[in-house]
């Protein structure tokens, strides 16, 4: 099938040619508008539901809401954990499904139950509502709202109404989070004095507000031909409005009016959090997050043109500040990849035309750069993969040009070995038709081989393709890009370039590299030297093996080398008992701090939560975004660890009672999602009291200050939060008649205030807001609140309520239905899976006496970490397995395939011995690169052994054909091993953004390919010659006994009959050999009988 394939290219050159000129275009399309992003989104499938209660603590949030809600989301079908938050006013419910789950089956079967959860939960303890379609890569644009001559209020109410709302409409914005300013409210702020006066209750104002801020309809009258609507309004459109709200008749007949007893203002919402910039003051910021499956880049783009236009109509004195923009990231990773890619390509044409010495065909070859890679990008987009610095970065030129290389070479040895029969042609027609016959043959000789070794490659990727979870996210489509791009480079290489070569060579040349003379006569001496000193090189090589394993022992391990973003996100954590505008004050004071490091652009600054409580967090809990200089213009520190730790320095050093983690954003973001936790490490603690979690909690806290490179170690405050507890007597609420609804309208009254409707300004809507006007932070202001009693009068609200301050839980964590503590770290100077290691010998104490109930679990990237080590442990040996199987097939004897894997080793261990140089620890990405590096291994020791076996059909002997293989074998070998290594050198020296990532993976191919190329080309000959003399040996050995079979079994018949009849004594060998001549016995001698064929062993 392929010769066919080969032959019919040739034939229908102009057809083929024009369809892939066809098929280029279609690739340049698909990679025009090809999802782009800086690094793959690993955020498993997740579905959160935020409820909003802002009169709610934290142990009421839990009761009454988050509780009921884990209770109807358990045994949804692939769910695989569920995770919580309870604060002061906030709840969230997270539910991770089984990857693979439709996002939006997943958000249907979640609104489901929350239908059902809705019905327990208390009436006024809020409605739980699904976050937007987003995921840890969907905050890609941020800015601030800001104005030397407009109020906190005015910039909150445009950014609210104007600005966030045309940010929204942009095509691939999910939501637009608002943080910052204070939110506009219609007040009135009651005097509970008067009320005692006037005899009235809360609860009458709120039911008087709430029925006179009513429109109703009354139908419709119909008037000659006319018909008309009937509209009753009584809605409030302004201050006066509510002042002249009649809340009650005095006894001589006058109403009583609400402005008589209140103060009716328009004021600022009780909030939640706040942000600053460069420790000017405060300012408005919002986030557009993307919907998940958008390309990035096109939505920054697009939201960045609204942005621009929304500047033109700003009121004057309004700025609009961007300090975070997901496509400058986007863009140092896209230019980091296509510059390693370029140089690469670069290098790889320049080593082409040095090593096969034609212009033309290098070009050709260089060919099988692009156009697979285009065709790749169709299916990119037809099955959903991004393109990013793992599934575009990763891809070796050299596995893409070897098969076209293969071909080429090929068909210059053609041209060589059939010259004379090109000179005999005397006619033009004739010659050009002798060229394709020669173009033809070459081709056709070389299809079956290119294509095995393109099916050896994909089985080298199939590992990959099997991870799950966060590396299977990371990985998988970068298997599948390096599939589809080997599978266009094997398709153009059968179509394609046979078409194109029977163009392009028409007129062949006969080139004789003087080079590659030079290359070879340096390699006979070299194999000469290797061949009278077998057992010396065997044992070297050896011993580069074993040093190598030794020295991979020594090595350190990581999930993933962190990639430089060009921003440090640092997380903010201080005491639950911080009051915002502190809060507002430390940031101001740590954004000076930083400001004063030259490498420092800008810094924003937010602490707590906007008011769609999209994030759970507290006004104790922010985040500073700190915006770098390019690398090249950094004084302070040499890179971003050490000016993180400077920076960390300074800033405990003016601000010591903060908690701070320095990050980056997206990781940071990304972590948050993934475990429930910003750091690197995390030990769940598990268990029903938060006291006693807390204890277990600094037990491992306090031991883990003496692990190498921890950094950052900080114990999640769940306890602290100070609370005026207003608990209601209802001894003494029995003896005076009072209510309990009462109590709990003067307690919500307080401070948050109860809404009672909405105020409309055009399309604008605020809140009306009902409070008492009273010191809520003097004690005995609210214990002498006058509470109405059932008899007409009032008592002090200290006479029915007992009134503390206390301490309770700040925030309550919940894990698969129980109560979660974290101990979070980072690392700093040292591997992950060495410091967790190290760290859970010294804390294996603590968990082993454990209190009943109680339990621990290690998280982080650690995990990801081990479940890839283990998923990859299982699968890798099971691909080799595989390829061996296929060798043995191909070659038709196990020898051929055990000499072929003797240089998977060899490179392996120059892999190893390349980290240890470089001093990288190893990674998932050095995992892909020993994945790689095996496979040109395996590759060229298929080179190899096919140039042998042609040897040996020609008659050489094996110590000949050993010989003689290495030198054929040497030039394609080393061009595909050459192009194999210098692919990735751009990779291996880049210090651009992303490099990180590559940098294990080049590093691990080039030394790999070096060591494996040096030593391979020696050892392999010895170690074929070996096995070949074994084989050969064993075949003589059946061969000899055989004919000792024969002469025993057949002594008696001619040898014409043997000779005859060999094909049968070939095919019943097996049974011939369990049958055995058994001589004359005693009783055969006595009776003088003939001997006879007895049956051997039972079978």
């Amino acid at each position: 099938m392929i010769d066919k394939l080969i032959r019919a290219s040739i034939k229908n050159r102009a057809l083929v040619l024009v369809l892939t000129f066809m098929i280029t275009l279609v690739g340049i399309y698909n990679a025009y508008y090809l999802s782009i992003d800086a690094i793959p989104d690993v955020t498993n499938v997740q579905v959160s539901a935020v409820t909003s209660s802002p009169a709610l603590s934290p142990l009421e949030v839990e009761q009454f809401i988050t509780y009921p809600i884990e209770m109807e989301f358990t045994g949804l079908p692939n769910v695989t954990e569920i995770r919580s938050i309870s604060r002061a006013g906030v709840s969230s419910v997270t539910v991770v499904f089984k990857d693979g789950t439709d996002i939006y089956f997943a958000r249907q079967l979640v609104n489901e139950r929350i239908k059902q959860a809705e019905a327990i939960i208390p009436p006024g303890y809020g409605r739980p509502e699904l976050s937007p379609i987003a995921t840890g890569l969907g905050d890609i644009y941020e800015f601030v709202l800001t104005s030397d001559r407009h109020s906190p209020e005015e910039l909150r109410t445009y950014m609210d109404w104007e600005l966030a709302r045309e940010v929204k409409s942009v095509e691939g914005v999910i939501d637009v989070n608002i943080i910052g300013g204070q939110v506009r409210q219609y007040q009135v702020k009651i005097d509970p004095k008067r009320l005692a006066v006037h005899n009235l209750t809360l609860s009458q104002i709120y039911g008087k507000l709430e029925s006179a801020n009513q429109n109703t309809g009354g139908g419709y009258i119909s008037k000659n031909s006319e018909q008309i609507v009937i509209r009753g309004e009584s809605q409030y459109k302004s201050i006066e409005d509510l002042k002249n709200t009649a809340v009650t008749t005095a006894g001589d007949g006058i109403p009583l009016l609400l402005g008589q007893i209140a103060e009716v203002e328009i004021g600022p919402a009780l909030r939640f959090g706040l942000v600053t910039k460069d420790s000017q003051g405060e300012v408005v910021g919002a986030t557009a997050m993307m919907l998940m499956g958008q390309n990035s880049l096109e939505v920054v783009k697009r939201v960045k043109i609204r942005i621009e236009k929304i500047r033109e109509k700003l009121p004057p004195g309004m700025r609009i500040e961007t300090f975070y923009d997901r496509s400058e990231f986007i863009g140092r990773t896209l230019s980091t990849i296509f510059t390693n890619l370029g140089e690469a390509a670069v290098l790889v044409v320049v080593v082409l035309i040095l090593a096969l010495g034609t212009v033309k065909g290098a070009l050709l070859v260089a060919l099988a750069i692009p156009i697979p890679m285009l065709v790749a990008t169709i299916f990119m987009n037809a099955f959903g993969i991004v393109g990013n610095l793992m599934s575009l970065g990763a891809l070796d030129f050299g596995l893409l040009v070897d098969g076209t290389i293969v071909m080429l070479e090929s068909i210059l040895h053609g041209f060589i070995l059939k010259r004379s029969f090109y000179e005999m042609q005397t006619k033009l027609e004739d010659r050009e038709l002798a060229a394709e016959e020669i173009i033809t043959d070459a081709c056709v000789r070389v299809g079956r081989a290119a294509t095995f070794s393109v099916a050896i490659i994909l089985l080298v990727y199939l590992p990959l393709m099997s991870l799950e979870g966060v590396e299977g996210r990371m990985f998988k489509p970068m298997a599948i890009t390096v599939a589809l791009a080997l599978g266009a480079a094997l398709l153009f290489s059968l179509t394609t370039f046979p078409a194109a070569a029977s163009i392009l060579f028409r007129n062949p040349f006969f080139h004789h590299s003087k080079y590659w003379d030079i290359i070879t006569e340096k390699y006979k001496l070299l194999l000469d030297f290797g061949m009278a000193r077998k057992a010396e090189f065997c044992y070297a090589g050896i011993g580069i093996v074993l040093l190598a394993l030794l020295l991979g022992s020594t090595l350190g391990s990581e999930f993933l080398p962190r990639i430089d973003e060009g921003e440090i996100a640092i997380d903010i954590k201080r005491l639950p008992s911080t009051s915002i505008n502190y809060s507002r004050d430390i940031n101001s004071d740590m954004e000076a701090v930083l400001k004063k490091f030259p490498e420092v652009i800008g810094v924003v600054s937010r602490m707590g939560r906007g008011e769609s409580a999209a994030e759970p967090v507290g006004t104790d809990e922010g985040e500073a975004m700190v915006k770098l200089k390019p690398r090249k213009e950094w004084t302070t520190a040499e890179d971003r660890e050490e000016l993180m730790t400077k920076m960390k320095d300074e800033i405990l050093k003016f601000i010591p009672s903060s908690t701070i983690s320095l990050s980056q954003p997206i990781e940071n973001r990304v972590n948050a999602l993934l475990s429930g936790s910003k750091a690197d490490v995390v030990i769940k603690i598990y268990g029903d009291d938060l006291v006693k979690l807390k204890d277990i909690a600094a037990q491992f806290a306090n031991k883990l200050k003496s692990v190498p490179g921890v950094a950052d170690l900080r114990v999640q405050r769940v306890l602290g939060l100070p609370l005026v507890e207003i608990k209601v007597d209802r001894e003494n609420m029995a003896r005076y008649g009072v209510q309990a609804e009462e109590i709990l309208a003067t307690v919500e009254a307080l401070r948050l205030g109860r809404q009672t409707g909405k105020v409309f300004e055009g399309f604008k809507r605020f809140d009306l807001v009902v409070r008492l006007k009273i010191d809520a932070t003097d004690l005995e202001q609210v214990e002498n609140i006058p509470v109405f009693t059932s008899f007409g009068s009032t008592v002090p609200l200290g006479q029915v309520a007992e009134i503390n301050l206390v301490e309770g839980p700040a925030a309550i964590y919940r894990e698969s239905l129980k109560r979660r503590i974290m101990v979070e770290t980072n690392i700093r100077g040292r591997d992950l899976v060495g410091f967790v290691n190290e760290a859970q010998k010294a804390t294996k104490e603590i968990e082993k006496n454990l209190p009943s109930g109680y339990r621990t679990d290690w998280g982080g990237q650690f995990e990801n970490f081990t479940r890839a080590k283990e998923r990859l442990a299982l699968v890798v040996p099971i691909a080799l397995a595989i390829i061996f199987f296929m060798l043995m097939a191909a070659f038709g004897s196990v020898y051929y395939a055990l000499g072929v894997f003797i240089v998977v080793p060899l490179a392996v261990s120059g892999g190893i011995i390349g980290l240890v140089v470089r001093g990288l620890p190893f990674s998932i990405p050095a995992g892909v690169g020993f994945i790689a590096v095996s496979g040109i291994a395996v590759l060229n020791g298929v080179v190899y052994a096919s140039t042998l076996r042609e040897e040996l059909e020609k008659g050489a002997s094996i110590s000949e054909a050993v010989y003689l293989a290495g030198i054929h074998s040497l030039r394609p070998v080393m061009t595909t091993e050459i192009i194999a290594a210098v692919g990735f050198i751009p990779m291996a020296i880049s210090t651009m953004a992303g490099a990180e990532v590559q940098k294990p993976l080049a590093t691990v191919v080039i030394s790999g390919v070096i060591v494996a190329t040096v030593l391979s080309r020696v050892l392999l000959p010895i170690v074929m010659e070996y096995l070949l003399n074994l084989y050969e040996s064993q075949e003589r050995r059946k061969s000899a006994k055989r004919r000792l079979l024969e002469k025993r079994a057949f002594g008696n018949l001619s040898s014409n009959f043997v000779h005859d009849n060999s094909e049968w004594l070939g095919a019943h060998e097996n049974h011939l050999v369990e049958a055995t001549w058994e001589p004359e016995t005693k009783e055969d001698r006595k009776k003088k009988k003939t001997p006879r064929l007895r049956k051997g062993k039972k079978k």
